[in-house]
């Protein structure tokens, strides 16, 4: 057990160390390290969690208390560092948690494969993961550990087990009924009763969020990605044109990448397992819909994905035929270790070879002096970077240019470097100005109004 614990404890640190300085570097932002900040804030002061920040893209209402996170998505199971967050109120917190349930995921890997240890290495560094840890937080880092735990517990014929540890991921997202129902059908040939309970539970779960638990607490009584327009489309673009779901999947490029993308990592080997099945909920729910942030290799959404074909890695080794080929022996751990490191410079962790990510520019100190200026309990207007670092003390709105329409702020702090679609610094600080705000700080771009 000394190797998996090592190797996960080496994981931890080294993700740990990336994602807090990034952090420091105001690489992370306030969709979502804020939004999740915000949320655990709500569950360490003894409320159901909401934002101020989310309320940014909310349809228009009264949110001034905060967008009622559960009326987005459900996940319950990031409350469990409410109370850790009550003892330690840092929102770096979040990103620490994050890498330790990753480093966890690794010690599960790493012990199933024993002695193989060139599959958990491939793992500990495997893209998937490392677009979780380079992005911000994020519900998916509790299905990281759970999924391998399941797959742990069926490798171990486990069954109970297994459906059990399959069964907890509906406190992670509301769509995690699909991939148990997966699970229901990898278990159907072991345990027909097992299976054929998760079969049915897992989709009956998914309706009842979405339907039922999610618009209780969305203010509009809806499930919002159910919605056909905008951004709202991830399920209701393929529930519209079914018939063009088989196209959706292959169509664009963009998916086909992503697929050689989680499969060649594995020499292809995870396509002779029957554990690959549990990932199918999740890509056909990613390249169904209209959204195409969800196709590709960018940010979080490949995460959960990273346990499953590895795990399938590890069966697949197992059934390999005896007497076993010298060579087949020899080449897939050597393409299974080369891609995985010839993956690193195009993975976010290319950044800590970079030294200009180890030292503090000009306007990171300025962002630095620009937060520091607003008090406790103020009530501000941030822009994207700078919002995580505020949400721990003050209550924090995303500087958008409406923001002024739906919140009474006391301060505004921007990055006039930063503008996008939603914010534009200009509109924003001559809407301060009329509203008898004036400015206190201005550095590097960054400024700092106040009323």
């Amino acid at each position: 057990m000394r190797t998996p614990a090592v190797l996960a404890a080496a994981t931890t640190v080294v993700y740990t160390a990336f994602a807090l300085r990034r952090h420091l570097l105001f690489r992370t932002y306030a969709y979502d390290l804020g939004i999740f900040g915000q949320g655990v804030r709500s569950y360490a002061s003894g409320h159901l969690p909401a934002s101020t920040i989310r309320s940014d893209s909310a349809p228009p209402g009264p949110w001034g208390h905060g967008f009622p996170l559960l009326g987005d998505h459900f996940s319950p199971i990031v409350g469990v560092l409410g109370p850790v967050y009550r003892l330690w109120p840092h929102i770096e917190l979040l990103l620490i948690a994050q890498s330790l349930l990753v480093g966890c995921s690794v010690f599960i890997v790493a012990r199933r494969a024993a002695p193989h240890w060139w599959i958990a290495g491939a793992y500990a560094m495997s893209w998937g993961l490392q677009g979780l840890v380079g992005f911000d937080f994020h519900e998916a880092a509790f299905a990281v550990p759970l999924i391998a735990m399941a797959l742990d517990a069926y490798l171990a014929q486990r069954w109970v087990a297994c459906a059990w540890w399959a069964a907890s991921l509906l406190l992670v997202k509301e769509d995690a009924g699909l991939t148990l129902a997966a699970f229901g059908l990898l278990l159907w040939r072991r345990d027909r009763r097992i299976g054929g309970v998760l079969c049915v539970a897992g989709p009956a779960a998914t309706a009842l969020l979405v339907l039922v638990v999610i618009p209780h607490f969305n203010p509009q009584h809806v499930y919002p990605y159910l919605q056909s327009t905008g951004r709202q489309s991830s399920a209701g673009s393929a529930l519209s044109q079914p018939w063009l779901i088989p196209v959706h999947l292959v169509w664009p490029a963009t998916k086909l990448r992503t697929l050689a993308m989680l499969l060649v990592p594995t020499a292809l080997l995870a396509l002779r397992s029957p554990l690959i099945l549990v990932g199918v909920p999740t890509l056909v729910l990613r390249f169904t819909s209209a959204d195409h942030m969800y196709w590709g290799t960018d940010y979080h959404y490949s995460a959960i994905l990273m346990p499953i074909v590895f795990f399938a890695l590890i069966d697949a080794w197992r059934r390999r035929p005896d007497p076993r080929p010298a060579a087949v022996a020899r080449w897939v751990p050597a393409v299974v270790t080369v891609v995985a490191i010839g993956l690193v410079p195009l993975s976010p962790l290319r950044s800590v070879f970079d030294p200009a990510f180890w030292h503090d520019g000009p306007r990171t100190a300025s962002a630095r002096q620009a937060v520091a200026l607003v008090p406790d309990g103020a009530r501000v207007a941030a822009s994207n970077a700078l919002a995580p670092h505020l949400t721990d003390s003050a209550q924090v709105y995303l500087a958008t240019d409406t923001v002024f329409a739906h919140a009474r702020i006391d301060w505004v702090v921007l990055d006039t470097d930063a503008d996008d679609w939603l914010s534009h610094s200009a509109t924003i600080i001559g809407q301060a100005q009329s509203a008898g705000f004036r400015q206190v700080f201005s550095a590097s771009g960054y400024v700092v109004l106040r009323r």
